[in-house]
């Protein structure tokens, strides 16, 4: 699990190191210097998540040189002094004071080392191509807007064409938030010091972080124990997975009733119930018209047409917002129950029911775990809009729709007593407890971009809650399996796929998760003892 923090938690659990006179810049640079040799030697291993313990056993990397960008601040500081650690491992580091000014404990010791702190662009001697850069100009205390001035240079340096490592976070991005500048340096990795800052798993941030690479500089004792921000990785989804024992049958593994289709969108049907049943669902109810429900048999005999028992219920892809069944389906998240349990009755309201939540359901509240949510549903009940229903269900609720992606998720989620799962290019999940952690998935490829991708993802998580898996955690396994299935339909991102290849791939994915936990040790937690 990677673990996240705001700047303001990093900051805090920074001081009292800080206070007793730890070097964590002199930890960050040696760290750096690490990573910059792996680089220039052409290796890229580690992830966020991972930590650094120390020297990796570097060769020289001859004739290599290293531009640094350095800011005036600390991060310029790390940048500067692991230009120094580089010089004397024979890199060619120098170093440009974007700024005007430097840190001068770092430019010193770079200088010392042979390297040189230049403050203008033109000053860098003619010696050959700049091998790696590394941005070091603002750390967790930068804001999303550059200069005209530093974003003219930045347009200069990326005709380097060389790869950048970016120190801690990438300059002209809120570590918080992930708000980006439009002329930020996208980097090939970030090298993050202490804790994975929960900007660099958000939109924006981690449209530039590239890898993100986490530094054990000694934090974790004083980060808050519950993180602000979470992502899934392999071992975790592996271990979530719900995977059926001997004993188990069809109603043991999960019933998932969806109420999908129509006349005009008979197809979304198709999608939904396959992602229910690709992924392990035991059973798959579908509750259409007969058109539609004949054009499933088709081609999933396995499926079950009509109303029936079932432990979840998944409600709105292809099906009208004046459809009977939506509100048949709403009620039945509102207030029934399991089967034979008292757990209330988990499921996914997605597309055409969304347009559903919160018309004309004001006196409606909660049952003590929605909380008085205006719709009275409940964290196994998750709603999954793209962008644009966000606003619309955001208006709709009288919340505000232009605030930032991660900000209207909360929102959402607050308002309705729901889990909300936000999709995008870096999938975002609210839980409807604001003092839980948000959770980030940015597992797929810009090819799942396509018609009908929501509806199978719907069918997934529909198949997650039917199992037992709570609202958070199976939204957050279900844009996991999801994304990756769609890579792997994809060839890595490289071929066109349509929303069916994605459903069909779902076993494999699954079965290399499970796989692949199998040989690697889980990752460390960002910023763990």
């Amino acid at each position: 699990m990677i673990r996240a923090f705001t700047a303001d938690q990093v900051r805090a659990a920074e001081a009292p190191l800080l206070g007793a006179g730890e070097p964590l810049m002199q930890r960050a640079a040696f760290a750096l210097a690490q990573r910059a040799l792996v680089h220039l030697r052409g290796g890229r291993e580690g992830s966020a998540g991972q930590r650094d313990a120390g020297p990796t056993g570097a060769r020289t990397a001859a004739g290599a040189r290293v531009l640094v960008l350095a800011g005036a601040g600390d991060n310029g500081g790390d940048g500067l002094f692991a230009a120094a650690l580089l010089r004397r491992r024979g890199v060619a580091a120098d170093a440009l004071a974007v700024l005007g000014r430097h840190h001068e404990d770092g430019a010193v010791a770079l200088r010392a080392s042979g390297g040189r702190v230049f403050t203008r662009l033109d000053e860098l001697p003619a010696r050959g191509p700049i091998s790696l850069v590394l941005d070091a100009i603002t750390g967790i205390g930068g804001r999303p807007e550059l200069s005209p001035a530093l974003r003219e240079l930045l347009d200069a340096v990326r005709d380097f064409h060389a790869p950048v490592l970016a120190v801690d976070v990438p300059s002209g991005i809120d570590a918080t938030t992930g708000a980006a500048d439009p002329g930020a340096l996208a980097a090939r990795e970030t090298v993050t010091f202490g804790a994975v800052k929960t900007g660099l798993l958000l939109p924006g941030g981690a449209d530039l972080a590239g890898t993100v690479h986490l530094v054990d500089i000694g934090l974790g004792p004083h980060l808050p124990e519950r993180p602000a921000l979470e992502r899934l990785e392999t071992a975790d989804a592996a271990a979530l997975w719900p995977t059926p024992g001997r004993g188990d049958d069809k109603y043991s593994r999960g019933v998932v009733e969806i109420a999908a289709g129509s006349e005009t969108y008979p197809g979304a049907a198709v999608l939904s119930v396959s992602g229910a049943a690709r992924a392990g669902a035991g059973m798959v109810r579908l509750d259409a018209p007969r058109s539609v429900l004949d054009l499933v048999l088709a081609r999933r005999p396995e499926v079950v047409g009509g109303e029936g028992k079932h432990q979840a219920r998944v409600v709105g892809s292809g099906v009208p917002e004046d459809d009977p069944r939506l509100a048949r389906a709403l009620e039945d998240l509102r207030t029934g129950h399991r089967p034979h349990e008292r757990t209330r009755l988990p499921g996914v309201v997605d597309a055409g029911a969304l347009g559903a939540v919160g018309t004309g359901d004001g006196d409606r509240g909660g049952d003590g775990n929605g909380d008085g949510a205006l719709n009275g549903f409940h964290p196994g009940v998750v709603l999954t809009p793209h962008a644009g229903e966000a606003a619309r269900l955001a208006r709709a609720l009288g919340t505000d729709p232009e605030q930032p992606a991660p900000d209207l998720a909360r929102a959402l989620a607050e308002a309705t007593g729901a889990t909300v799962l936000l999709k995008g290019a870096v999938t975002i999940i609210a839980p409807s407890d604001p003092s839980e952690p948000l959770l980030s998935q940015d597992d797929a490829t810009s090819q799942l971009a396509t018609a009908g991708a929501g509806d199978v993802l719907g069918g997934v998580l529909g198949s997650l809650l039917a199992a037992g898996l709570p609202g958070p955690h199976a939204a957050a396994l279900a844009a996991l399996v999801h994304g990756r299935a769609a890579r792997d339909a994809a060839l890595g991102g490289a071929a066109p796929i349509a929303a069916l290849d994605v459903a069909e791939h779902l076993p494999r994915a699954v079965a290399t998760i499970l796989a692949g936990a199998d040989r690697r040790p889980p990752a460390d937690e960002a910023g763990g003892a």
